[in-house]
């Protein structure tokens, strides 16, 4: 029952998501390491909470690079604009990363699923060993997503200012 309330929540916002999705929104590029600083600071917590052996230190690392590697070009298909009568730039959200997000949550889910049900688990609070492992793998997977996301994007908002700006 737990899988299938999961499952409606997540199909649910992702429709809402989807279709808010082709709207433009505005975007300020010195925000952008908001998002990425608190998803970094709610890992490390769970890193210390739960600290990881050598493997899923390893592990961690290659899926935070792995995630940087992705979020860059995810941060690359969502489209930037800026406005030439009030210079104010905006981003519209591509749907292929809409897709790639919908893709690792999925994985996730899968692999949370099918190792919860070791007996060992109560030792961590209902999730064992491996369980912890995937889970610190898939968030530091998520910082590197969307620090990198964020990095791409600011970057080229920048470049779009000054060269609009070099221009006029």
């Amino acid at each position: 029952m737990q899988y299938v309330i999961s499952g409606t929540i997540i199909v649910i916002v992702l429709a809402l998501r989807f279709r808010s999705m082709r709207k433009t929104r505005p975007l300020n590029p010195d925000r952008l390491w908001i998002g990425p600083l608190l998803l970094a600071l709610m890992a490390l917590a769970a890193i210390v909470l739960h600290p990881p052996g050598a493997l899923g230190l390893a592990l961690g690392g290659f899926g935070l690079v792995v995630g940087g590697l992705i979020g860059w070009q995810r941060g690359r298909l969502i489209r930037i604009d800026r406005d030439p009568a009030t210079g104010a730039l905006s981003q519209t959200v591509s749907p292929a990363a809409m897709f790639l997000l919908v893709g690792i949550i999925l994985i996730r889910f899968v692999a949370r699923a099918y190792f919860a049900g070791n007996p060992t688990a109560a030792a961590n609070g209902g999730m064992d060993e491996h369980t912890l492992m995937i889970t610190d793998v898939a968030l530091l997977f998520a910082v590197g997503l969307i620090g990198m996301t964020r990095i791409e994007m600011m970057l080229r908002a920048r470049r779009i200012l000054a060269a609009l700006d070099a221009a006029g």
